[in-house]
């Protein structure tokens, strides 16, 4: 059974409670998110990791870049350092902004798909080999 996904922003930062579970990292809601097998779901989950992921790429080689300037510095000029290391803030913000609005869209969407109202028919036979219908309604509340 799949529950639904509450957000809680903070001034130190986003967690998510699903099951009457807080999470701290978004990746822990994979496996909700990817077992309701919905197209947009996936699709937007799967640009969140994929866009995060690049994103610390970018750090790390930012990261790479400063170490080596340390270790260099009559290599490399002061305008080329802090040219690159803006750009490197600029795309590793820029990608996490746009990985956290698909992370929104995912979650709306999931919220919105769980809670929809749902009709369903069984059909099945009794002990004696006579037919049954039945009709079912699922309504959260």
């Amino acid at each position: 059974m799949l529950f639904p996904i509450e957000v809680k922003q903070s001034f130190w930062g986003t967690k998510f409670i699903y099951d009457r579970q807080t999470l701290e990292n978004p990746l822990a809601l994979q496996i909700p998110l990817l077992q309701l097998r919905d197209t947009e779901v996936n699709v937007e989950y799967l640009t969140f990791k994929k866009q995060r992921k690049t994103g610390q790429i970018v750090s790390l080689i930012s990261t790479g870049f400063s170490l080596y300037t340390i270790f260099n510095r009559e290599k490399i000029s002061n305008g080329a350092y802090w040219g690159v290391l803006g750009g490197t803030v600029l795309i590793s913000g820029y990608l996490n902004i746009k990985s956290n609005m698909h992370l929104s869209k995912a979650i709306k969407r999931y919220n919105e798909v769980i809670s929809e109202n749902r009709v369903g028919l069984i059909f099945d036979k009794s002990f004696d080999n006579q037919a049954i219908l039945g009709v079912g309604v699922s309504h959260s509340f």
